[in-house]
């Protein structure tokens, strides 16, 4: 018997040492914007050679670390990447009427139950890449028997090799002359965009709300006032602001200075 409780206060006691590095350590690590130094990386559920991979990543594009773990880093997870949520745990938020071959489609769907999973497939089987709450606004790729193909949440995590992923942010400009930024960018270009807006949630490090897709399908994401961006889901919009991310990532960032309505 005092043996089992010398072993049972030991166990504590290592449990106790375990948590407090654990604690230590999230206060000295900083989060910060990662970009991919190869092409064709690849970005996984766990953070080993042997896990299943997401999506690829190409040499240039930036991600957002938010840990680490050895020769890992976590990231959230890029906008290439597949996610999928169960139908019955969210309603449509807005359905597209704009083409009778689109006729009834959904748009965007709020979740109606707390601690849902985000499955990196349409199964119960599939790995859980994050979880998300009741009335969190997910933006619908597909209807997939059951699920709904959704972009990624601000939730849902995956893991990329260190030794693929640098620190400094390296722009290119005009003259192909690199400059290495290690804090960050900040760009102040005059945007004028046109483009239909729709609804997209949480956007990378960034609280951008909704999306603009122009004629020529070329992505932006917006940051401004949601109730006024809601008020304009799925029209015809122009908007000018400042571009608050690097112009040559896949979705660049605006910030609204002035949005219009144009039908």
């Amino acid at each position: 018997m005092l043996l089992n409780l010398k072993i049972k206060d030991t166990l504590i006691f290592l449990m106790v040492c375990f948590s407090l590095v654990g604690t230590v350590f999230a206060e000295t690590f900083g989060a910060f914007t990662g970009q991919i130094n190869a092409n064709g990386i690849n970005v996984r559920v766990d953070a080993t050679v042997v896990a299943e991979v997401i999506c690829t990543l190409a040499k240039g594009e930036l991600v957002e670390v938010v840990w680490e773990a050895y020769d890992w880093y976590k990231i959230r997870l890029p906008v290439e990447a597949p996610s999928y949520i169960k139908k019955n745990l969210c309603e449509c938020n807005n359905v597209n009427t704009d083409f009778a071959s689109q006729s009834g489609k959904c748009l965007s769907a709020k979740v109606i139950k707390d601690r849902v999973n985000i499955r990196l497939g349409p199964t119960e089987s599939a790995w859980i890449l994050g979880k998300v709450d009741k009335a969190t606004v997910v933006n619908v790729i597909a209807d997939e028997e059951g699920w709904y193909k959704i972009h990624p949440v601000y939730q849902s995590y995956a893991w990329v090799n260190k030794k693929f992923v640098n620190k400094e942010v390296v722009l290119f400009q005009k003259q192909d002359a690199p400059v290495k930024v290690t804090d960050t960018v900040k760009l102040n270009d005059q945007l004028v965009v046109e483009g239909k807006v729709s609804p997209y949630g949480i956007v990378l490090w960034r609280k951008a709300t909704h999306k603009l897709i122009t004629s020529e399908n070329k992505i932006y994401f917006l940051k401004g006032d949601r109730k006024s961006l809601d008020s304009l889901n799925y029209r015809k919009v122009k908007v000018t602001g400042k571009l608050i991310s690097l112009a040559a990532s896949k979705y660049p960032i605006i910030q609204i200075d002035i949005i219009e309505a144009l039908n």
